[in-house]
């Protein structure tokens, strides 16, 4: 039963099956390289880190998204900028998406803040494994009795700025391309949409309290669907964040990071449906880990100051 109220999920959510919008996390204005080449080299030091999320947990070939990359700044010819690697595992029943793609940003002081100037190229391996079977029949020309895989070039480019801790706001384009997916020995073909990402963050201290509160705004639109969200968050002694998000009317959204000692940082968000899913999904559970190596510092000493994750 489950298996079928997912199946008709898809169909509701999807104007093209192949045409899936790009996986949503709930962490977004930590995880900016991936939806933004613009912000590689932004934070200080090396910065590594993973996510993995799993979707509506209870359903059978539900959403599982795991994304793990890298970041830094670079100065090539005298130029400032930064340089990022992430790759991306997506597998949602019947398909199986994996995508590296390499950020390059061109980083330039402007009034009191810094913008970059962001481009990236990668690839996608998009893999339909066709092992299911409909309910009544197998005219679907999407089914095949075998597993059929497409490799797509991509391209992306985005701008990123901020004000030291305090400020930052993005926008970004992805699939520039927008090529043609097209299966051998199948007849349908699809497309890679095109996405367009906005977001906007500020943080400031309540009085003379060491607790930080960090409003945050996160847009996607894939040209047919808009999607957003909204985030605020606590930050206690630079050691703690609590935090809510609401993404419209989907989903409620708690979540809590901890800057563990030498400079780990951890962290979880349960996504509560606010549809019909509520009923048969015990929810999504996502988790991440990261680290910064200050490289960059005046004597080298490694000490930990922030973390952003890819």
């Amino acid at each position: 039963m489950k298996k079928i109220y997912l199946i008709i999920l898809v169909s509701v959510f999807s104007m093209e099956i192949f045409s899936q919008q790009d996986p949503q996390f709930a962490h977004n204005k930590d995880n900016l390289l991936f939806s933004n080449p613009a912000f590689a080299g932004m934070a200080d030091g090396i910065c590594a880190s993973a996510i993995s999320r799993q979707q509506w947990v209870g359903f059978e070939g539900a959403p599982v998204t795991t994304l793990a990359g890298v970041h830094s700044k670079i100065k090539l010819f005298g130029v400032n900028g930064g340089i990022g690697i992430s790759m991306m595992d997506d597998r949602f029943e019947f398909e199986k998406n994996f995508q590296a793609k390499l950020a390059y940003s061109y980083h330039r002081r402007i009034g009191l803040g810094t913008v970059g100037f962001g481009i990236e190229a990668g690839m996608i391996n998009k893999d339909l494994e066709g092992s299911w079977e409909p309910p009544e029949t197998n005219d679907d020309p999407f089914i095949t009795d075998q597993a059929v895989q497409k490799i797509i070039f991509d391209l992306g480019a985005g701008i990123y700025y901020k004000v030291g801790e305090r400020f930052y706001a993005s926008f970004s384009v992805s699939h520039i391309p927008q090529l043609p997916v097209k299966y051998p020995n199948v007849e349908s073909a699809s497309f890679l949409r095109r996405h367009y990402f906005g977001t906007a963050g500020y943080s400031f201290r309540l009085l003379n309290s060491p607790i930080e509160l960090q409003p945050s705004v996160f847009v996607k639109f894939d040209g047919t669907k808009l999607q957003y969200s909204g985030n605020i968050s606590a930050l206690y002694n630079k050691k703690i964040r609590l935090g809510v998000s609401y993404r419209n009317r989907e989903a409620i959204i708690p979540m809590i990071t901890l800057n563990l000692l030498g400079g780990l940082k951890v962290g979880y968000a349960y996504e509560l449906a606010l549809t019909r899913l509520i009923t048969v999904s015990k929810g999504s559970h996502e988790i991440f880990v990261g680290y910064c190596f200050d490289f960059f510092g005046p004597n080298n000493d490694y000490k930990y100051k922030s973390i952003l994750y890819l």
